[in-house]
């Protein structure tokens, strides 16, 4: 436990390791503070699930509907004073070039137009909702994603078998009502992409970072000093590669952990999510260029638990690549040169693969397009055509990993050092 407890001790006093976590956890603040204009429209759709609950019914649409024709009459009673003139919506009153300046208003008012605007969308949204739905074609958005990248032949076959599973999911939330919930609207705040494409990927790149300089750092420690045959040849010998690999892991998911923790109660304290934990990830709000759709029935707490198993189970694997390159380069920044090398040489492989061939589809299934495309975990995805793509990705991945380092653990037992 004590050589365990030196070798964790070795990277987190690294003034290199500790710079960047400063760094990392500033520039995620920064990103956070970039977008904070919409914290209190967000604030303002809580109120609305407050006060008419998160499920769409008749009961709510009426509600919104009294209330919005209210607070219509409040604008018009304002632009009638104002700018003698009424106006049938928020659309026709921004639309209006008379609307000239915001000088005119007070700040109360200009907030009444502000809260308007978002009843406005969010009641004529509830209305139409049904219709709206009935409208997406899962089959379509796969054709569609198949004509975007070109994919034809047996790869595009494979998609096409999956429709099927792609349709009878698309049931699913038609029966479930999945889609019938308030949530913070896509089209209008793009949250689902703030956390889970902007600072989800942030998270996961400055993880990956710690965790291939950590690792690199750890293993190869000795070997940078020079002392790699006193070190080697005392009482424990070769043994110390083992607890090297368990501090870079410790140490790596402690990282990560620091980041997702110091980050995410950032975001929710700034970001208000409140009304919102139990809602389905799958509500119609939370779409826009993209149907965000998940493969099970998931509340948003669900999806986000499950989303931050994956990056632990996304860094223990990047951990045990980092760990193979190690054993065979002795040389810290070289490992970690390499293993830049290597996550390129992994995206630009499948850019050769010709997208006709079942291999080019196949090609996504590597931890590298998981942290590239962190928006879409679980979430219904043609290219990517099962369910099951992140379970798959993870589980193929920890097998090979897990042999191979079983492996260079063996052969460093026996190798000759130099």
């Amino acid at each position: 436990m004590r050589i365990l407890l030196c070798e964790i001790r070795k990277a987190i006093v690294s003034p290199v390791i500790l710079t960047l976590l400063i760094l990392f956890i500033v520039f995620n603040f920064f990103q956070m503070y970039e977008n904070a204009y919409i914290k209190e429209d967000l604030r303002e759709v809580n109120r609305m699930a407050e006060s008419y609950g998160t499920v769409i019914n008749d009961e709510m649409v009426s509600l919104m509907e009294n209330d919005y024709k209210f607070q219509m009459e409040k604008v018009n009673g304002i632009t009638s004073k104002v700018l003698s003139k009424t106006y049938q919506d928020m659309n026709e009153f921004y639309l209006d070039n008379s609307f000239y300046t915001e000088d005119a208003f007070t700040e109360k008012e200009l907030e009444l137009f502000s809260n308007t605007v978002l009843l406005e969308m969010y009641y004529f949204t509830s209305f139409h909702v049904d219709e709206s739905f009935y409208e997406i074609d899962p089959v379509k958005i796969a054709e569609a994603e198949i004509k975007k990248y070109g994919i034809r032949g047996s790869a595009a076959e494979l998609i096409r078998s999956q429709y099927d599973k792609f349709n009878e999911r698309y049931s699913d939330v038609l029966k479930n009502k999945e889609y019938k919930h308030l949530f913070p609207a896509q089209s209008l705040f793009a949250t689902h992409l703030l956390l889970f494409k902007t600072m989800f990927k942030s998270f996961l790149f400055e993880s990956l970072i710690l965790t291939v300089l950590v690792t690199a750092y750890v293993m190869n420690f000795e070997f940078d000093r020079r002392t790699h045959l006193l070190t080697y040849s005392s009482r424990r010998g070769r043994k110390l590669w083992v607890d090297k690999l368990w501090a870079s892991l410790i140490t790596n998911v402690g990282m990560l952990t620091l980041l997702l923790g110091i980050g995410l109660s950032a975001y929710f304290s700034v970001f208000s999510y409140q009304s919102f934990w139990n809602v389905p990830i799958s509500s119609y709000f939370n779409a826009g260029n993209w149907w965000f759709m998940s493969w099970w029935n998931l509340s948003f707490l669900e999806y986000l638990i499950a989303a931050i198993v994956l990056a632990y189970l996304l860094i223990i694997l990047f951990t045990l690549m980092t760990v193979i390159l190690a054993r065979w380069i002795h040389n810290s920044y070289l490992v970690f040169f390499l293993f830049l090398c290597l996550f390129g040489v992994i995206i630009a492989l499948q850019g050769l693969i010709p997208s006709d061939n079942i291999a080019f589809v196949l090609g996504f299934f590597t931890p590298v397009h998981l942290v590239l495309n962190s928006f879409l975990w679980f979430m219904y995805n043609p290219l990517t055509f099962t369910a099951y793509f992140e379970v798959i990705t993870v589980t193929v991945w920890f097998v090979i990993l897990l042999l191979a380092t079983a492996f260079c653990e063996r052969s460093f037992r026996k190798c000759d050092l130099k």
